[in-house]
């Protein structure tokens, strides 16, 4: 891996991880407030469609910018010529529109959408549920204007810039949490995301200006390119539309296994999410450009070393981290939200859930490289086709495992269809490589993977060895007992793909934070 691919992706990685860690702080402070309480699911409740449309809209509109932009500058250099935003600015109005368009249509069809879930609720409370899902319904537009933003940025080598913004939104949503949750309640919530996704929005409209892009602005909305653009991005949103509706039926079935199992839900989602929000952008980020550039036919060498790299990058990573928070549920759950009204049944319902969630931190890594890889090929309906087969698994395991496992089994089934579409998605990446290069990557994915295995036997006996005696459960307690596993899991697993192999990558690893602790 070039020395600086190495540097940007652990340039963003930091920026990332300190922005992950301020998402994390407001999740503690949101815990600390609310707990898994009835409150709390009103509001997760009330939120869905902002958020299932922020979600679908902003990604998409990433994944559509990051290869067209590129295309573009490839086509006119921007810095020195106008042709780049002349032709472009119709896209962007294009995608503005919609994004206004959407938000406009939750804050009219609010009322009459949300009884599919708020039907038992009371009247007063389903006021409340609509009231919330229309005030949240001005993130869609800003997640689309973010996204677009991002992808920009990106597209001209910034990258740590953009993923600071996060942490703009972090710190601001938790202001609004620690000073408004008392007046009022699960509304300073509501709150936190609306404004923190405008301060993020205007901090990115600060690093665009010096590009002077409105100097060759375009009223226009509709040009010759326009029908090809609206069909890759109807494809795109449909997708993501598919890919994230996971969340839509946990909080259909979740209700009927008491109350809290939502908020428990969001919880656990919040910290399987954490590696790949931090290790899968920043991969991501650097590389969906790289992949987008060497997409062509005859740039396919390129492509599948770029593929390797980002996926064999990701695994180191991922494959520990998915036996640790496995191991360790309970300890995590409670050393990171075990305070205020997050009590001893919030932490107990929450483990379970983080317990059958883990294997999607590996999964999900892995969709993220390689659903950048599809979309810089070309390949959305391919994905598409992925997408719908795991939404039905999702539906059918949701409908059906739950009978047998309880409420851990609606994340369960989210585990099934994360992992499902992983390997979906890179087998028909890898399908159409050569067959030397399709045995020599699938042997470095067994070598990786055995790894994992033997690391959860040893991390497993060591923690059986070394349980305390029973009593009550304290932060210093969690702190040690988690300390502990995770030199073992991440030392024996650093061990184990060395000797398999793997030290060229260690060492570009080692490298890269060696670089990064001189160069400031």
């Amino acid at each position: 891996m070039p020395q600086r691919l190495r540097t940007a992706i652990f340039s963003v990685a930091w920026v990332v991880f300190v922005s992950k860690i301020l998402g994390f702080l407001r999740g503690m402070v949101i815990a600390d407030k609310f707990g898994t309480s009835a409150q709390y699911d009103l509001y997760l409740i009330a939120v869905m469609l902002p958020a299932l449309a922020s979600g679908v809209l902003g990604y998409a509109c990433y994944y559509q910018f990051v290869p067209y932009l590129t295309r573009k500058a490839q086509l006119a250099d921007s810095e020195r010529t106008d042709g780049f935003w002349r032709s472009t600015w119709s896209a962007v109005n294009l995608t503005m529109l919609m994004g206004l368009g959407t938000t406009l249509g939750i804050v009219l069809l609010a009322p009459y959408v949300m009884k599919i879930w708020g039907a038992d609720y009371s009247p007063t409370d389903f006021d409340l549920i609509v009231f919330y899902s229309r005030v949240t319904a001005a993130a869609v537009l800003l997640s689309v204007s973010e996204a677009f933003m991002r992808a920009l940025l990106n597209v001209k080598k910034s990258f740590a810039y953009p993923a600071a913004g996060m942490s703009l939104f972090n710190i601001f949503s938790i202001t609004c949490v620690l000073m408004l949750h008392q007046r009022f309640s699960v509304g300073a919530i509501a709150a936190g995301l609306v404004g923190g996704l405008l301060i993020q929005n205007l901090y990115l409209t600060v690093r665009l200006l010096p590009l002077k892009s409105l100097k060759h602005f375009k009223p226009t909305v509709i040009d010759k390119e326009s029908p090809l653009f609206l069909s890759v991005a109807g494809t795109l949103i449909l997708i993501e539309l598919i890919n994230r509706s996971y969340f839509l039926i946990d909080r259909y079935f979740a209700p009927g296994f008491g109350e809290g199992v939502i908020s428990a839900l969001n919880y656990g989602q919040i910290l399987v999410q954490l590696p790949e929000s931090i290790v899968g952008f920043a991969i991501g980020a650097v590389l969906f450009p790289i992949l987008s550039k060497t997409g062509g036919a005859d740039q396919t060498e390129s492509f599948i070393a770029a593929y390797r790299k980002g996926i064999t990058a990701a695994l180191l990573f991922a494959v520990p981290l998915g036996v640790f928070f496995y191991l360790n549920a309970e300890n995590l759950v409670y050393f990171v939200f075990r305070r205020g009204a997050f009590d001893d049944q919030s932490v107990a319902m929450t483990a379970a859930i983080l317990k059958t969630l883990a294997p999607s931190i590996i999964a999900l890594l892995i969709v993220s490289t390689s659903i950048r890889a599809c979309y810089a090929r070309g390949w959305a309906r391919p994905v598409l086709v992925f997408a719908g087969l795991m939404l039905f698994t999702k539906f059918a395991a949701t409908a059906l495992i739950p009978l047998w496992m309880g409420y851990s089994g609606i994340s369960l089934a989210t585990s099934v269809s994360h992992v499902g579409f992983g390997l979906g998605l890179m087998g028909y990446v890898v399908m159409k490589w050569p067959p030397q290069v399709r045995n020599s990557f699938a042997v470095t994915l067994v070598r990786l993977f055995s790894a994992g295995c033997i690391v959860y036997v040893v991390a497993y006996a060591f923690r059986r060895l070394t349980l305390p005696a029973t009593g009550e459960m304290t932060h210093a307690t969690a702190a040690l007992m988690l300390a502990g596993s995770a030199v073992i899991v991440f030392g024996c697993y650093a061990a184990t793909v060395w000797l398999l192999g793997f030290r060229r990558y260690f060492s570009e690893v080692v490298q890269s934070f060696r670089f990064k602790g001189k160069g400031r």
